[in-house]
């Protein structure tokens, strides 16, 4: 049987390589009496593990051999890690001009339609705009209304991607994800990623003044934020000021918050406070 470990990472690509060629679940299922909706979908989330013999079959489903597979899961994370380290390459010289040349037009691949929007999402970060077309948008709401099982790719794109998805459903997406039975899975793989992921939610939240639905995140969060996760206690302590300012308009508060920030700045978490800042004056200012 395959091991643990790589039945999470297998299981996530395989996924997308089904999705890239166009196969559903249903398709996988239908091609061989041995293999099954419910088992595939547990296999792709990293829940189960295959026997190799299944494991042979639900790759022959999606009309590849198994040397084909492995040849392109061997470099799949190099892709994926190379495209991650240009673009926090430009987001750290602020270089809006390397970022457009990203951007590939007319892109076909899923994994390039990704590229794209990740792209776009760390420019309206840094200049405000939004360059997301509207095939795009409908591509990142369809992707996210069709997610059966949460897997760390798809955090991790929800994270990257909280304002430029439709805002109505932000909160039921983080939702679900906070909800879904595989959370504990996601913690083993990446319990940083999903803790930072449900604090960016929901800092977005108070800063689209959404302070009820602020709220019940941040209860979610409560129940998994240990006495070691100090940046992640420290963005609840300064947000949960900033929800309260805004809604009590009470001067003394962004005195407050504004003291927390500089005294971030003093213990030299120079890159955290110049985030909170930014983030801060957009609420203010909004």
């Amino acid at each position: 049987m395959l091991q643990d470990a790589q039945s999470q990472t297998i299981g996530n690509y395989y996924k997308g390589i089904r999705e890239e060629r166009g196969y559903s679940l249903g398709d996988v299922a239908r091609s061989n009496d041995n293999l099954s909706k419910s088992q595939i979908s547990r296999f792709e989330s990293g829940l189960s593990m295959l026997t190799t013999d299944r494991f042979l079959l639900a790759i022959k489903a999606i009309n590849m051999t198994p040397n084909e597979f492995f040849a392109l899961w061997a470099e799949e994370p190099n892709q994926y890690q190379a495209f991650g380290n240009k673009i926090m390459a430009y987001e750290i010289t602020k270089d809006i001009v390397g970022l457009k040349k990203l951007i590939k037009g007319n892109a076909k691949l899923k994994r390039d339609k990704f590229f794209n929007i990740l792209t776009k999402a760390v420019i309206l970060d840094l200049t405000g705009k939004n360059l997301l077309t509207k095939v795009e948008q409908t591509f990142l709401n369809r992707h996210f209304n069709r997610i059966s099982q949460w897997t760390m790719f798809d955090i991790s794109i929800f994270n990257r991607c909280l304002a430029l998805l439709d805002e109505e459903e932000v909160y039921d997406l983080g939702q679900d994800m906070l909800d879904s039975e595989e959370l504990s899975v996601l913690f083993i793989q990446n319990s940083d990623g999903v803790k930072k992921t449900a604090i960016n939610l929901y800092i977005f939240l108070i800063s689209k003044g959404w302070y009820r639905r602020a709220e019940r995140i941040k209860e979610i969060l409560d129940d998994f934020i240990t006495e070691w996760d100090l940046e992640e206690k420290i963005s609840l302590h300064i947000f949960k000021k900033v929800s309260r300012y805004k809604q009590k308009n009470n001067p003394e508060l962004l005195i407050d918050i504004q003291d927390d920030i500089d005294r971030l700045r003093k213990f030299g978490a120079v890159g955290i406070a110049e985030r909170f800042e930014k983030i801060l004056n957009l609420i203010i200012n909004a």
